[in-house]
């Protein structure tokens, strides 16, 4: 049986090229498809839109807002990783208990389970079929969809190509040991292509979309890996809160001395700081990284530097900015130029006190 060490080589070596990437080679120019059709609600190609498509897709839009049958969601499990498996049972239960609940339910949608491994996806597809057997309205529905287009499946992540279903339910499968370790392994998705086999899961659902998962997307550290796992990161958040917008590193530097001095104390106190976090242009100056969740900033630091004067009004520069923040899951805390410069030790005080009071919340 592999260890889970020797899991994560694999999936970062094995070679993979989709059939896009051959195709670029072949045909020139490239059109993209502008218009999107198999989303029932909008929420369920939103992330991909913006994530891959760079915005360019035309969405209808649904005239069903909140809908217990409709969009992304996100369901918490209480479930262990057996890192030498490459399984989670408790994830498997939970999922298999939610596709046996739709089906007694709902006979008239199709349903698609999709496990991130192949171990997984094998334990599921045993309890599906052990259910069945036992289960007079569960051996029902898979037969009423037997041999017809959309039919009941359990596949993994690089098996659910070109498959679309009313509902999809996701297992993840990494997370947390028994003993309490994070390999910060994510199989698969952590190939060069992984980011890719993500955008296919994510958009297969016609109606509703559902992640089961062990994981805490704060614990994910995306810095240096590969793109599918900052995706990863984003999407379960996504999936949690609703919002499409969490803050990345840009690489650009501070905009003003008072910002680099902040930058370099936080340094020196032990803490992981940031410059111009965000996405696109909207910025936030300083993102403090979580102590204790280092895939996740425990406080976002605004200072009124150059995004701060270039607002076209008061109302833009404070109220608006800010609750857009704190829409979005930021904790805020603002730091006047000229407070800084009358006393800089009790200003950065003043923020060492508020990061340690989220810290001790969170």
């Amino acid at each position: 049986m592999s260890s889970d060490g020797d899991e994560e080589q694999e999936a970062e070596d094995a070679p993979e090229e989709s059939i896009l990437e051959l195709g670029r080679r072949c045909w020139h120019p490239m059109r993209m498809l502008d218009v999107h059709y198999r989303s029932r609600h909008q929420s369920l190609i939103a992330y991909s839109n913006r994530e891959f498509y760079e915005e360019r897709l035309r969405v209808h839009p649904s005239p069903v807002l909140k809908d217990p049958e409709f969009g992304v969601s996100c369901q918490r499990v209480d479930g262990a990783y057996e890192a030498g498996h490459g399984r989670n049972p408790a994830e498997a239960r939970a999922v298999v208990a939610e596709a046996a609940k739709l089906m007694r339910e709902r006979i008239d949608r199709s349903i698609g389970i999709v496990a991130v491994n192949q171990a997984q996806r094998d334990v599921i597809e045993r309890l599906m079929d052990e259910l069945s057997a036992s289960d007079p309205d569960v051996q029902a529905y898979r037969q009423a969809w037997s041999g017809k287009l959309e039919d009941f499946f359990v596949k993994n992540l690089e098996n659910v190509q070109g498959d679309e279903r009313d509902i999809i339910l996701i297992s993840t499968v990494y997370g947390r040991t028994a003993e309490g370790v994070f390999h910060q392994n994510f199989g698969p998705i952590n190939k060069a292509y992984g980011h890719r086999r993500l955008n296919v899961l994510f958009t297969r659902a016609k109606r509703k979309l559902c992640i089961f998962t062990s994981l805490d997307h704060s614990l994910i550290v995306a810095d240096g890996k590969q793109r599918g796992v900052r995706v990863l990161k984003e999407f379960l958040e996504y999936a949690t809160y609703g919002t499409i917008q969490p803050g990345r590193q840009t690489g650009e530097e501070p905009e003003s001395d008072f910002e680099r001095w902040f930058l370099s104390r936080l340094k020196s106190a032990g803490y992981v700081a940031h410059p111009q976090v965000g996405v696109a242009k909207y910025r936030i100056d300083i993102g403090i990284v979580h102590p204790d969740k280092p895939g996740s900033y425990v406080l976002g630091v605004e200072c009124d530097g150059a995004t701060y004067h270039s607002s076209k009004s008061a109302r833009d520069r404070d109220r608006l900015r800010q609750d857009v923040l704190e829409g979005l899951n930021w904790r805020i805390h603002r730091v006047w130029s000229t407070d800084w410069y009358r006393d800089p030790e009790r200003e950065f005080g003043r923020l060492v006190q508020t990061i340690e009071r989220h810290r001790r919340i969170d």
